[in-house]
């Protein structure tokens, strides 16, 4: 998993515990090859929704480049898409952070970088 999926699910790490319905979630995955078998019998011997869903937290880091745009589809497909557009925005305002601090480097000062973006949008 990309670093900036794995800072938004940890910045985000309470709201999901709290809000995923996980079981829908886990088998949408499983079906995807995100998760194991191995993964869903460890999820599904916990004992309670948030702790299966700090496990699933835990896991999913580990489960390759495709296991964030998949965790976001899944719960649009689960009547969870309120939890799916949360994770979206906070992966935009830190895309937008780290498209500043890229750019920002190429242009002296931000007087330099809003002529630049000026002069390519007239």
């Amino acid at each position: 998993m990309d670093e900036r999926h794995r800072n938004v699910l940890q910045q985000c790490s309470e709201f999901l515990i709290n809000n995923i319905r996980p079981e829908p979630v886990v088998d949408r995955l499983y079906a995807c090859h995100i998760l194991t078998e191995d993964d869903l019998d460890r999820l599904r011997h916990e004992a309670t929704t948030n702790d299966k869903n700090r496990l699933l937290l835990s896991l999913l880091p580990r489960t390759g480049s495709k296991a964030f745009s998949t965790l976001v589809t899944a719960l649009n497909n689960t009547d969870q898409s309120f939890i799916a557009d949360h994770l979206l925005a906070q992966f935009s305002k830190g895309m937008t952070s780290w498209l500043i601090k890229q750019v920002s480097g190429y242009f002296s000062s931000s007087v330099d970088l809003l002529w630049h973006v000026l002069t390519h949008l007239l």
